[in-house]
């Protein structure tokens, strides 16, 4: 879930709205987790992967609203700056 929460910034930045952290699970058990905007995206990537669920149907992680900062750009962070942002959450 540390490595999606790198991408929800970028994800809640291009969508100008907060997007949830979901919590995947495949036939086999395994879990994943992925980056949807709303419920609505959700259910329909489950109806595509007809082999994956989504126990809590609500997101693990989600930002309470959407905020803008500015001179916001979308770059690969250096492992210095993801520690600094991983701190900072």
């Amino acid at each position: 879930m540390e490595i999606a929460k790198l991408y929800l910034r970028t994800a809640d930045y291009t969508t100008k709205k907060p997007c949830g952290i979901y919590e995947i699970k495949n036939e086999k058990g395994r879990l994943s987790y992925k980056i949807f905007r709303d419920g609505q995206e959700l259910l329909k990537y489950l109806k595509k992967n007809k082999g994956k669920t989504c126990e809590k149907m609500e997101p693990v992680f989600k930002l309470e609203e959407y905020r803008e900062y500015p001179n916001t750009e979308v770059r690969r962070l250096s492992p210095d700056e993801i520690k600094k942002y991983m701190s900072e959450r």
